[in-house]
């Protein structure tokens, strides 16, 4: 069982450094080019006209990186607030039961988008679609998209596995809860 936590924790630490990063990285860039583009079209009376598509696909994009980061660190306000809730008053099992259930449940609907929407990119790449400027293609995107639902899937997967472990050993009970602010 520490075998498979410590492969868990290395995976999970992983998809931060890496996914965190880009999307880091993607969203300061994009920043920087939407600001580009706001002195462009008002000062100067340009802009590109593939400018607006590719602000929208990067950002959705490195959103969708990130939203894997926050599944890896249990980041969602809403399970948040409901487990401090739960914790608050005592009821230490119906925690663990309950991080299980939501896990099962992210896991089900992130894998059938991630399995279902392969059609997509395939649709995307054999018909060549582009954006609106139709200089950017989408099968990118669709891509980027389905990988992170597919590895938000996997990453609930071994959520679900270290839950049960816990739950096994009766860790929870001395479990204390991490207070978050941003709820």
């Amino acid at each position: 069982m520490d075998t498979f936590l410590n492969f868990s924790k290395r995976v999970k630490d992983l998809i931060d450094v890496t996914l965190g990063g880009v999307s880091a990285i993607m969203l300061l860039a994009l920043t920087l080019f939407v600001l580009l583009e706001i002195v462009r079209r008002y000062v100067w009376g340009v802009a590109w006209e593939w400018g607006n598509d590719g602000t929208i696909v990067g950002m959705i994009s490195a959103v969708a990186f990130y939203f894997v980061v926050t599944q890896a660190r249990r980041g969602h306000l809403v399970m948040n607030a409901i487990i401090q809730l739960i914790h608050a008053r005592g009821h230490f099992k119906a925690v663990v039961i309950s991080k299980i259930v939501v896990s099962a449940l992210i896991m089900i609907f992130c894998g059938s988008i991630g399995v279902t929407g392969w059609s997509t990119v395939d649709y995307a790449w054999v018909r060549d679609l582009q954006t609106y400027s139709l200089l950017i293609p989408l099968w990118p995107f669709y891509l980027i998209m389905m990988l992170s639902f597919i590895l938000m899937a996997f990453v609930s997967f071994l959520q679900i596995i270290e839950d049960i472990i816990s739950f096994v050993r009766g860790e929870y009970l001395e479990a204390e809860m991490e207070a978050t602010t941003d709820v």
